[in-house]
């Protein structure tokens, strides 16, 4: 997945203190510009469109048998690559307040309020699509029974090497998701404890941002060199991915200390930036298709070759965030085709494209009894057309009215109205 948590505007918000220094204008020193201090990043959304639509693509290639037969098929069995920039994307958003709250030295995001928005995001869209795509549509494989189910609706199904291919499948990166929202709070007010200057707490976040990208690389390295049902779904537990989130994290803390010192290098304002981090990102995604990674899902891959894998999907995701995290956000031509309306309008309900397409993938092949043997074209659109139907169906009745609960639950999460 997945913001997965694909969080809608929100999250983008930067209403921490270090607004108010890069606002006043110090610090601008002779060839530095005047950062940029967007109180929204815009292009989110249409990042999370990008990295549905990778996730769309990489499931249906497959099971209409075009990364099998064609020799494209090393580049579309690449594109799961949709999952790393989902982690990213929650790396960036959910740690910039606490990373600019550090800096700054202020107070830092209430930790009940973080956790509710973050069930209140996450769960009622994943259960409602649950329930309708494994009961009504009969689209997942479940196993019976209510301790089942409650590894389901809990999103634990990650943690069971016999369900944790079953249900909806694409959630094992929403269990990760949601081990993150738990971990992400703790690990922010270990790294803040001490603070003695803004520039000592840069290093010190950094330093911790670095011991947790080596922390998930060694542990993936690891566990590849195992071979049991336990250790293949561990990669997939969020200490194994604590590299991907820590890139994410590590753009949040540049971007909050950009902002605060209120001054940013030249080279990030220049047009030149986004088309050149982009290209680094295709370079990323062309590597890894060219490694030797099997095309078929779920097979073993040999440590040293997963290990650049894994790499070489953090930074393509870290290359493609990158111009919409620094620079003017309204200028240029990648940025503009990310804020384009009905690109982030996809974005903004990606989180049920991500939840429901794999339900209308198995109803496809159903109809036509053609796996493997079907257009490729023709499954894709059918697939990403009545998820992107769902998706806005769950995100206007359900997950939109759902989110206005957070300000009626603030009378235990620090909510202003509360007070």
């Amino acid at each position: 997945m997945v913001d997965v948590a694909p969080a809608p505007a929100p999250e983008a918000i930067d209403d921490t203190p270090e607004v108010a220094t890069a606002r006043s204008g110090r610090h601008v020193r002779k060839g530095s510009a005047p950062a940029a201090r967007p109180r929204h990043f815009p292009c989110f959304d249409g990042l999370r469109a990008m990295a549905a639509i990778l996730v769309v693509m990489v499931h249906t290639s497959f099971a209409s048998g075009f990364t099998l037969r064609s020799s494209a098929g090393i580049y579309t069995a690449r594109l799961e690559i949709g999952v790393s920039v989902f982690f990213l994307i929650s790396g960036f958003l959910l740690y910039r307040p606490f990373a600019a709250s550090h800096i700054a030295g202020g107070a830092s995001p209430a930790v009940g309020r973080f956790w509710v928005r973050r069930f209140l995001r996450i769960v009622p869209a994943y259960w409602l699509a649950f329930v309708v795509t494994s009961y009504v549509m009969h689209a997942n494989k479940i196993r019976p029974g209510w301790h089942a189910l409650l590894v389901y609706l809990g999103l634990l199904q990650v943690y069971f090497p016999s369900q944790a291919l079953t249900g909806i499948t694409q959630a094992w990166s929403l269990c990760t998701e949601v081990a993150f929202y738990l971990f992400l709070p703790l690990f922010a007010a270990l790294v803040v404890l001490g603070r003695r200057s803004d520039r000592h707490q840069l290093r010190r976040e950094l330093v911790a941002l670095s011991g947790l990208f080596a922390t998930g690389l060694g542990l993936r390295f690891w566990l590849l060199h195992l071979h049991s049902p336990l250790a293949y779904v561990m990669v997939e537990w969020l200490p194994a991915c604590f590299d991907l989130f820590a890139l994410g994290m590590v753009l949040a803390v540049l971007s909050s200390w950009v902002a605060h010192r209120g001054v940013q290098p030249r080279w990030l304002s220049s047009p030149v930036m986004p088309w050149l981090s982009w290209l680094l990102a295709a370079a990323m995604l062309w590597s890894v298709s060219h490694i030797g990674v099997s095309t078929l899902p779920l097979e073993h891959t040999a440590p040293g070759r997963g290990l650049a894998q894994e790499v070489l999907y953090g930074l393509f995701a870290f290359f493609l965030l990158f111009p919409a995290v620094f620079g003017p956000q309204r200028t240029g031509l990648i940025r503009k085709a990310l804020q384009w309306r009905p690109v982030a309008a996809l974005g903004v309900v990606s989180y049920g494209v991500y939840l429901w397409h794999q339900a209308w993938v198995e109803l496809f092949l159903r109809w036509t009894g053609a796996l493997f043997r079907v257009s490729w074209p023709e499954m894709f659109g059918v697939a990403l057309s009545l998820a992107v139907a769902c998706a806005a169906a769950s995100y206007l009745l359900v997950e939109r009215p759902i989110l206005g609960l957070k300000d009626r639950l603030g009378w235990w999460t620090g909510s202003p109205r509360a007070r």
